[in-house]
């Protein structure tokens, strides 16, 4: 039986949660290097602690996320296996990607993936590995985010932090 996460309908400029795990739920960034290797493997697939990823991924043509996020995943693997000396799978089965309908989710699925370090315990607005400055506008955020898609559902960049923060968008 197919997964109910399992993409199913190939859009152009369809947007996607894409997300998934380590084998065993362990953990796939073993230290920084890692986690920065993996985004330059999002980086450069792209041409322009933890145990999973969560991406909002727009696509841009019939098979490109596919392709993308296959290559991102295998390359991935190869570096983590070599570096630290194992073979095997490292994900937990295939990505799973959900499509991302309207406005309303798409504000929901970014405030999931951006509070995701909160349920494991760890801070959000803080946390390393997480693409919320870009989103909320801070220092250092990484160019390689581009917010704008959801920010734009948002009359000014306070609401969005407002968003995270208690889950309503000023009246």
């Amino acid at each position: 039986m197919p997964s109910p996460n399992a993409v199913k309908e190939s859009l152009r400029d369809g947007v996607y949660h894409v997300y998934n795990r380590g084998v065993e739920r362990r953990d796939i960034f073993m230290d920084h290097h890692g986690y920065q290797r993996f985004k330059l493997q999002m980086r450069t697939f792209l041409e322009r602690e933890l145990n999973h990823f969560h991406l909002l991924v727009q696509r841009t043509d019939n098979e490109a996320m596919s392709r993308y996020i296959k290559r991102l995943v295998v390359g991935y693997v190869m570096y983590f296996n070599k570096k630290y000396h194992r073979v095997g799978p490292l994900f937990q089965g295939k990505y799973k990607a959900v499509r991302v309908i309207g406005p309303r989710q798409l504000m929901e699925v970014s405030r999931y993936i951006h509070l995701d370090p909160e349920r494991a315990g760890l801070g959000w607005r803080q946390h390393q590995h997480s693409s919320i400055a870009s989103y909320t506008r801070e220092a250092g955020a990484d160019n390689m985010v581009d917010p704008g898609p959801v920010l734009e559902l948002f009359d000014i960049p306070e609401d969005y932090k407002r968003y995270m923060s208690i889950g309503e968008v000023r009246p």
